[in-house]
């Protein structure tokens, strides 16, 4: 599993990456589908020229390999043939690739969610075609979907992320902000942050100690469900039936009394 993992980083390297200049959509999709599997990239996103250049640099080859600062990354590593013998080149790449070692897994789980809110792929078809498990790129979505752009945290990890998923945006701000600020270790008097398993230990001793009713959670569950995207992408007849339906029911409810 580290060995797909490690080639699925070199294929998607250096999109989406603060500080470097906007890329296209068609050089990130091509990046990170290889750029070599030209029947997989045409399928999804039509005829990409591979001589594309950017400002920062960025080029992709016709076997899928990125050129970068002056370096060329391939599946299997950075290729002893063409390496930079500048520092400064040597030292940007470097920022990248950490940067983009601890992003991957929402780079692409919002890069799924955007494809498929524009109908261009099926997340079963992209596992499928880049060796992936689906379930891996489901949990990379579901996690993207809802943990809100402006509440990720940048020092917690995808899995702290992950954790709080399931919760409203509120909550999930509360605990990831708790686990950011962590505890003061006692000998250096320094904040350190909590671990996936410290912050799965509080949340856990907190909603058992206030068990959700499945009325309750049920009715947080369809809340989190109605959202203005979703909403608008019903036919008109779909938004009068479930609006129809909803009213059914707090008219069911009012029918019963408040008393």
């Amino acid at each position: 599993m580290s060995n797909r993992r490690n080639r699925d980083r070199d294929k998607g390297a250096l999109r989406n990456i603060k500080d470097l200049p906007r890329v296209s959509y068609e050089e990130a999709a091509n990046a990170t589908y290889g750029g070599g599997k030209s029947d997989v990239v045409n399928q999804w996103f039509g005829d990409i020229d591979p001589s594309t250049m950017t400002e920062s640099g960025i080029q992709i080859d016709d076997d899928g390999a990125i050129k970068a600062y002056d370096f060329r990354l391939t599946e299997v590593g950075l290729d002893p043939e063409n390496m930079s013998l500048d520092r400064e080149n040597w030292q940007q790449l470097g920022q990248v690739l950490f940067r983009f070692d601890k992003s991957i897994q929402w780079l692409i789980g919002d890069w799924l969610l955007y494809g498929e809110n524009n109908k261009w792929g099926e997340t079963q078809k992209i596992a499928d075609e880049m060796g992936y498990e689906v379930k891996t790129l489901y949990d990379f979505k579901y996690v993207a979907q809802h943990v809100n752009f402006s509440v990720r945290t940048e020092n917690l990890s995808f899995g702290h992320h992950k954790l709080v998923a399931k919760l409203d945006a509120q909550e999930q701000q509360f605990w990831l902000e708790k686990a950011a600020y962590g505890d003061v270790n006692e000998e250096t008097q320094l904040a350190q942050s909590w671990s996936i398993g410290r912050l799965r230990e509080e949340m856990k001793g907190k909603y058992n100690a206030e068990e959700e009713s499945t009325f309750d959670r049920n009715l947080r569950r369809i809340d989190k469900e109605i959202t203005k995207r979703k909403w608008q992408r019903l036919s008109p007849d779909e938004r009068l039936k479930r609006h129809q339906y909803l009213l059914s029911i707090l008219s069911r409810m009012e029918d019963w009394g408040f008393d």
